[in-house]
């Protein structure tokens, strides 16, 4: 993959830069969603500990690996109101057996906080796992992305970026991304959605969903003759990689004859999404994409096995 392509892609398709605990906005994000979970879990009425426990009994605990695989949430679980020692960081590989980190505070604190701690640290390992493993399968050809498909929103994002993934759009807002419903509103008009949304928008950064190949050159087409300031996509959704593949070299065959007499010299990114897994990925890696995102890598990814003990 091109470096400059790849450079682009990243700034396209990745957001991780604003998903560090020192960002307030994403720090005070993860403290409220803590709170949210810890009163999901009606942790003040542990009656379980209360009832065998006395209140100012200080004890030692660690979180261990249950299985191999990346570390991610250890900077998320450092905002639990817990006295907690990391023997980890975010993006190390772990082994079955490794210890993750220690907490040394009040039993009924650590006892009532715990489903809550782990669940984070579980989830978001599982995610970086899953990204690592799909990442080594594309052999570098291109780059991953995550969804929108997500359960623990920002966190589920910022572990994709742990495990090398790029974290795709955190919001509606991070960049125009015409879907099949936008064009269906507009009578299907691709060059219509496409012209409306560069001169409407002050966005630089700009997409669009298409899935056969006569709606990806009809787009190629018309974002060439759009102004060069902003960055263009075209996401080919739920397409067959062999036709991705012999569409990608159509529009650079276009391109490349269309620049020949155009001095302003323009690049289109491509991203694959829809229906690809650990099984094809290899495969859609070698279509000249830029990007492919899964949705699997949050929706329905299995949590890394971590347990809390007592010592």
């Amino acid at each position: 993959m091109d470096r400059t392509r790849r450079q682009l892609a990243r700034e396209f398709w990745d957001r991780s830069g604003e998903l560090g605990i020192s960002n307030k906005r994403y720090a005070n994000y993860i403290k409220n969603m803590i709170n949210d979970k810890l009163i999901e879990d009606c942790a003040n009425e542990d009656i379980t500990t209360s009832s065998l426990i006395g209140k100012n009994k200080r004890i030692m605990a660690e979180v261990v690996a249950k299985q191999d695989g990346i570390l991610a949430g250890i900077d998320e679980a450092s905002l639990f109101d817990l006295s907690i020692k990391k023997l980890k960081n975010d993006g190390n590989r772990i082994k079955k057996g490794d210890k993750i980190l220690e907490i040394h505070d009040h039993a009924k604190k650590i006892l009532s906080n715990e489903r809550a701690l782990l669940n984070i640290l579980q989830r978001m390992s599982g995610i970086a796992t899953m990204a690592y493993n799909l990442r080594s399968k594309t052999k570098n050809n291109c780059l991953i992305a995550g969804t929108r498909k997500t359960l623990f929103s920002l966190l589920d994002k910022k572990a994709l970026s742990v495990g090398g993934a790029l974290t795709h759009r955190l919001s509606l807002r991070d960049s125009i991304l015409i879907k099949e419903n936008h064009l269906q509103l507009l009578n299907n008009d691709i060059k219509k959605a496409l012209e409306s949304a560069n001169k409407n928008n002050k966005s630089k950064y700009i997409e669009i969903e298409v899935k056969n190949e006569k709606e990806a050159l009809e787009a190629a087409e018309a974002i060439f003759w759009l102004k060069p300031n902003k960055l263009f996509a075209i996401m080919f959704d739920n397409m067959d990689a062999t036709i991705i593949k012999t569409t990608i070299k159509k529009i650079n065959n276009y391109y490349n004859y269309k620049n020949g007499k155009n001095s302003n010299e323009k690049i289109i990114l491509f991203e694959a999404s829809g229906g690809i897994n650990e099984k094809n990925i290899a495969e859609y890696s070698k279509t000249g994409v830029d990007v492919i995102s899964l949705g699997a890598l949050t929706h329905s990814v299995k949590a890394l096995d971590l347990s809390l003990e007592i010592l």
